[in-house]
């Protein structure tokens, strides 16, 4: 099988496990053995970022000029079986062989005002009818195929929630030296706490930092934080509210952070904490896992289908409750030591090998 893949909206470091997903899915798929071809559609900013071999063959699509003839071009001369847009929607969307695209959540039908006029716009112009031009749909949990089968009025066998898996740095053996590197360049405290996420509206942050200053000054518990992640729609609320209720003492706030070293982020973690409104998937989750440290999360979206029993759950939308679920997991040694067995046998259920096989029958059924 010929299988031309769109990769030109992948942005290094911006996108954040959307960017894991895509270069996972393709790392285990390509390295199968199983005779198939792919050709990888590029721009300028990530051309650099994906390594071309024996089965691989990378395009460079220009930032400016008929994108839509260029591409068409290439699905009709290289004879592809099989397109795949692993990011939302198609491109082109009158793409005449078998297509597949990837779905994580339709988070704009349920949130629409975290969206500004312009990006709810686009999904809406976009998204559905995608799902309804193509072969097929991916998505990443079953939560997020029931919202799309819902939302978008499909049969129900063109819909496939296909799970992910925490990326392949978490699978390494501890290296103490990097481990050392990692403590000393972010000068990390002691028993933190871990939220790795980009200021999106849904992920949350300003709840957890509401329930930071419960703790800290109605029941003097002050529990260090670490966060990752770039600026993004709520990022000057966020840093407004931590200023203005002078949290700068107890969190450290690290940006962007490269992959090699996070599993050592969340090894030093006392627990992770995962607030969001709305998830497809949550690949943080599956990391924590797979790092033995216990989780503190919300029962909102594809959450509690990833986390199974190996989480404490809280409503994201009260802010007491998360600092009620907070402070119980930081002063609890016997919640923590027994979420993380929990988490040791969930994790279990998440490889990329599965992830890439499955997929690969999708693609298959498709071409056929």
């Amino acid at each position: 099988m010929r299988v031309g893949i769109n990769l030109m909206s992948v942005i290094p470091g911006k996108i954040g496990g959307m960017e894991q997903y895509v270069r996972n899915l393709l790392a285990y798929s390509m390295n199968a053995g199983d005779g198939h071809q792919w050709f990888l559609f590029l721009s300028s900013h990530n051309f650099h970022t994906f390594a071309a071999q024996k089965n691989v063959r990378k395009f460079m699509v220009p930032d400016r000029g008929n994108t839509h003839a260029m591409l068409h071009y290439w699905i009709n001369s290289l004879q592809l079986n099989l397109w795949f847009c692993p990011l939302l929607v198609l491109n082109p969307t009158d793409v005449t062989i078998p297509s597949v695209i990837n779905i994580p959540d339709i988070q704009h039908e349920y949130y629409p005002e975290f969206f500004d006029a312009h990006s709810l716009r686009w999904r809406l112009d976009n998204y559905k009818s995608s799902a309804q031009r193509c072969s097929a749909v991916l998505t990443l949990s079953e939560f997020s195929k029931q919202t799309i089968l819902q939302k978008f009025g499909l049969p129900p066998h063109k819909v496939h929630a296909i799970h992910l898996d925490a990326s392949r740095e978490f699978s390494l053996p501890h290296n103490e030296a990097l481990n050392q590197q990692v403590l000393q360049k972010y000068n990390l405290p002691s028993g933190y706490g871990f939220f790795p996420a980009n200021t999106w509206h849904h992920k949350n942050h300003l709840n957890v930092f509401k329930a930071l200053v419960t703790l800290r000054d109605k029941h003097n518990i002050r529990i260090p934080m670490v966060f990752t992640g770039f600026a993004q729609e709520a990022h000057q609320n966020v840093m407004n509210y931590i200023t203005n209720n002078q949290l700068w003492n107890q969190i450290k706030w690290l940006h962007y952070v490269p992959q090699e070293e996070m599993p050592y982020l969340y090894r030093n973690a006392l627990f992770l904490c995962f607030p969001s409104l709305f998830e497809g998937f949550g690949i943080p989750l599956v990391e924590a896992m797979k790092s033995n440290i216990p989780i503190v999360c919300s029962n909102a979206g594809s959450i509690p289908e990833v986390v199974g029993d190996a989480a404490l759950t809280f409503d994201p939308n009260i802010s007491d409750d998360i600092a009620v679920k907070l402070a119980h997991l930081y002063l609890t040694p016997e919640a923590r030591a027994d979420l993380v067995a929990k988490g040791i046998q969930q994790a279990k259920h998440f490889s990329w090998e599965k992830c890439a096989r499955e997929t690969l029958a999708v693609f298959s059924s498709v071409a056929r």
